[in-house]
């Protein structure tokens, strides 16, 4: 009786913590893409998971923020990603390093302030120890 309790709580504890680990990237493009689908999501956990140690992200007036800040962000509610669907994706590879380019048409709210159109976007990943992180975002907005 005790083991077939024990394989049971095994059985519930290894299911458990499968749910709660955010998808690894398999390249360039699917890194960058689980970054603006965990910030549409507002997961702060899968942002930590996909980003470098040395995380930056470029916003539209130029100033940036690493990546601590984000996820505190994430995580106080700062920024809200209402919307967002990703266009014309282009990716260039270089063995270990991606520069994934595109347009994010998203609606979102940035310390209650709103936005609502196109804006393209840069973004670098690396893949190092065998995972692909992303390094830095460029978000501009579009005309």
């Amino acid at each position: 009786m005790k083991q077939l309790l024990t394989i049971l709580l095994l059985t519930i504890a290894t299911t458990a913590f499968a749910q709660n680990t955010t998808p690894q990237p398999t390249d360039g493009t699917d890194c960058s893409n689980l970054f603006f689908k965990a910030l549409l999501d507002e997961d702060a956990n899968a942002v930590t998971s996909l980003i470098s140690n040395d995380f930056t992200v470029t916003n539209f007036n130029g100033s940036t923020i690493d990546g601590r800040a984000l996820q505190q962000a994430i995580s106080q509610g700062y920024i809200v990603v209402d919307s967002g669907m990703l266009t014309g994706t282009r990716t260039r590879t270089y063995g270990d390093v991606a520069v994934v380019q595109g347009i994010w048409n998203v609606s979102a709210r940035i310390q209650n302030n709103g936005f609502n159109g196109n804006v393209a976007y840069t973004s670098v990943c690396v893949r190092s120890g065998g995972s692909w992180k992303v390094t830095t975002v460029q978000l501009t907005p579009t005309q």
